[in-house]
C-alpha cells in the first residue's frame, strides 16, 4: 500500500495553524505570494517516491479534500505546505489543476510555470497550462505548448484537440481539420472535436461535409447545445427550414440548462456539501433527459452524505429506469447490506423484489419492515 493509501486511511489530519488560519481568506490569495526554494532545491525530486515527513500532512489533507471536491480546502492545504517547503513540486502542480478548475487561469499559469521551473523533466503533466493559455487567448504560447506536450505524449486526445484548435484561431483551417480528425482516430467518440470539424467546414462553406460532422457531433453527444446550434444554421442553408426550427428549438432549450449547470457546478466547487444544489443538478439533467447525469451526480452526492438512503433508493430506481438490470441488482445488494432500521430502504427493497419475483427476499424484507414499524409504536 502506498504512503497516501496508509495516510488516507489514518485518522483526520491536524494541520498546523498557518493552515488552518488560510481559510478565511484562501481565495483573496495569490500563488505570487509563494516563496522561491533555493535553486536545484527539487532537482531530484520524482514523484514516485515518498514524500518528506513534514509535508505528508499537507498532502494528504490537499488528496483528500480534493477527492471531496473541495477546492478551497485544497488551496488552503497546499498554501501551508509551500509556506514551509517552497517549490515542492507535487504541491505547485495541485494548485495549477485546482486553479484550472476554479477558472482562475492566470493563477493556474503561474502555478504550472513554477512547476516547470522546477521539475521541467515533468512537461508531460502540465497540458493543462495549455489550455489557460488558449482560454485567455494566447493561442501562440498554447500552441508551442501542446506541441511539446504531444512531443511526449502524441496519444493524448486533449493535447491533440487544444493544438488543432489552436490552428484555426490563428488561420490554419486546413492543418486545423487534420489535428481534429487525429482526435477522432485516438478517440472516436470525442463529440468536441467532431463539432469543431463542423463548425470549421462550415466556415469554410464546405456545408455538406459540415453537415455530417455536425450530426456525428449530436449524436456523440445529445445532451451538448453546440452541436444543435450548429446543425440549426446548417439546416437553414440547405433550406431544410423545419430541420432548422426543430434543431434550434432544442439548442434554446439545452442552452438554458446548461448554463444553469455551470452555474450549479461552480457552487459546488466551493462547497461539496449542499444538497440543494446536487438536487437542482438532478432536476436539470433530468430536463435535458441525461438520465445517465443524473446517475453520476446520484454516485457524486452519495460520497458526500455515504449513510443517505434517500440517495441509495434514488440509484437503485434510476438504474431499473434506465433499463440496467445487473446494475439495479448490485444497487439492490449494496442497499440491503446498509439498510438497517431504514423504512425507506426496506420498502425500496420489496418493491424491487417483488418485481424481480424473488419471493424469498421479499418476505424477507416484509418481516423487516414489520419489525421496524413495530420498534415505533
Amino acid at each position: 500500500m502506498s504512503w497516501i493509501a496508509q495516510a488516507l486511511l489514518a485518522v483526520s489530519v491536524s494541520l498546523p495553524l498557518q493552515a488552518q488560519e488560510a481559510e478565511k481568506t484562501i481565495l483573496d490569495r495569490s500563488p505570487q505570494e509563494w516563496s522561491v526554494a533555493q535553486e536545484g532545491r527539487w532537482k531530484d525530486w520524482d514523484a514516485d517516491v515518498t514524500p518528506p515527513e513534514n509535508v505528508r500532512p499537507y498532502l494528504v489533507q490537499a488528496i483528500q479534500s480534493y477527492r471531496e471536491g473541495h477546492m478551497t480546502g485544497t488551496l488552503e492545504a497546499l498554501f501551508g505546505l509551500l509556506a514551509i517547503e517552497p517549490d515542492y513540486p507535487s504541491a505547485l502542480h495541485q494548485a495549477g489543476v485546482v486553479y484550472f478548475r476554479l477558472r482562475r487561469y492566470g493563477d493556474a499559469i503561474l502555478a504550472f510555470e513554477r512547476y516547470l521551473h522546477v521539475a521541467p523533466q515533468r512537461l508531460g503533466d502540465t497540458r493543462a497550462l495549455a489550455h489557460c493559455y488558449y482560454t485567455l487567448g494566447r493561442y501562440g504560447e498554447a500552441q508551442a505548448h501542446y506541441e511539446k506536450v504531444l512531443a511526449i505524449n502524441p496519444e493524448s486526445a486533449e493535447a491533440r484537440r487544444g493544438y488543432g484548435l489552436c490552428f484555426m484561431r490563428l488561420g490554419d483551417p486546413e492543418r486545423a481539420l487534420i489535428e481534429l480528425r487525429t482526435v477522432l482516430e485516438i478517440e472516436p467518440t470525442h463529440a468536441n472535436a467532431a463539432t469543431w470539424i463542423a463548425q470549421v467546414l462550415f466556415d469554410e462553406d464546405r456545408v455538406e461535409e459540415a453537415l455530417e460532422a455536425g450530426e456525428l457531433a449530436r449524436d456523440l453527444d445529445p445532451y451538448e447545445p453546440r452541436p444543435w446550434f450548429l446543425l440549426s444554421q446548417i439546416y437553414y442553408v440547405l433550406d431544410r427550414d423545419e430541420d432548422g426550427d426543430g434543431a434550434k428549438l432544442r439548442f434554446d432549450d439545452l442552452n438554458r440548462i446548461a448554463q444553469e449547470l455551470r452555474a450549479a457546478e461552480a457552487r459546488l466547487l466551493y462547497d461539496p456539501t449542499q444538497a440543494g444544489v446536487y438536487q437542482r443538478l438532478i432536476s436539470l439533467h433530468r430536463q435535458a433527459g441525461n438520465l445517465r447525469e443524473v446517475g453520476s451526480t446520484l454516485v457524486r452526492w452519495l460520497k458526500v452524505e455515504p449513510q443517505s438512503m434517500d440517495i441509495r433508493v434514488a440509484m437503485l430506481n434510476l438504474a431499473e429506469e434506465m433499463g440496467d438490470p445487473d446494475r439495479a441488482a448490485a444497487l439492490a445488494d449494496g442497499l440491503h447490506k446498509v439498510a438497517g432500521d431504514s423504512e425507506t430502504a426496506w420498502f425500496a427493497l420489496l418493491r424491487y423484489y417483488a418485481t424481480q419475483r424473488d419471493r424469498v427476499k421479499q418476505i424477507e424484507a416484509e418481516g423487516e419492515l414489520a419489525r421496524i414499524k413495530a420498534a415505533g409504536k
